[in-house]
């Protein structure tokens, strides 16, 4: 196992994920909600759903798209960040995203309102990252995920990948982390970028510090 480490730029974008809002059709959707101690509600941006989390004692998100419709999701591990999609077609948890590493979560909300967890865009983003370290079948944990914000208003995803540990790929690593845009009903991977290249790219990932939503209460 090798102590990990991450490339400087790339932190720079885990850390500007929270910081700006879109500014219009073309820009990047960074907002997140930070799910620490207390519990918390978080709505879309269509006001018609929301997201309710139990807080530290009870780490369980329920999906709520009215009264009579609620749906547990399971638990993460808090601290966590939440994101809604700007059409309120989805949101992703960057589980335990305040960490050292972190696991992207997706979920997508259907015709019926109906949130399904998919791990379609992690699967890709991973699979991006480990074929280019000459890693065809990565262990489960080797590699960390985490969501930095949504392009399209929701149609595709910016997502950080980085090597955590090396236990069934390579142990000469080519390429420490890469971060891709995604499309979120295929999973095709659209264009990847390494490092600072990523920020010259697509500089509304970029920011100078962490801003997330402030949580309501249930």
């Amino acid at each position: 196992m090798r102590p990990p480490r991450a490339p400087l730029a790339l932190v720079v974008l885990a850390v500007a994920a929270c910081s700006a809002p879109a500014r219009d059709d073309a820009a990047v959707a960074t907002r997140a909600t930070l799910l620490e101690v207390h519990s918390a509600t978080v709505p879309a941006p269509t006001g018609d759903r929301t997201v309710i989390y139990g807080g530290e004692d009870d780490p369980r998100l329920t999906y709520s798209a009215g009264f009579m419709k609620r749906v547990e999701l399971g638990e993460i591990r808090p601290v966590s960040e939440l994101s809604w999609a700007p059409n309120g077609r989805g949101f992703y948890v960057n589980d335990s995203g305040s960490a050292a590493w972190s696991e992207l979560r997706l979920w997508r909300v259907g015709g019926r309102q109906v949130a399904q967890e998919s791990g379609r865009v992690r699967e890709a983003a991973i699979a991006e990252l480990a074929l280019r370290n000459a890693c065809p079948h990565p262990a489960p944990g080797e590699y960390a995920t985490r969501g930095l914000g949504w392009g399209g208003k929701g149609d595709t995803l910016y997502v950080l990948t980085e090597v955590r540990r090396v236990q069934d790929c390579p142990p000469d690593i080519v390429t420490e982390g890469v971060v891709s845009l995604i499309e979120v009903a295929t999973g095709r991977v659209l264009r990847t970028e390494t490092g600072e290249a990523a920020l010259q790219v697509w500089p509304d990932l970029a920011g100078t510090a962490p801003r997330p939503d402030p949580v309501t209460g249930p």
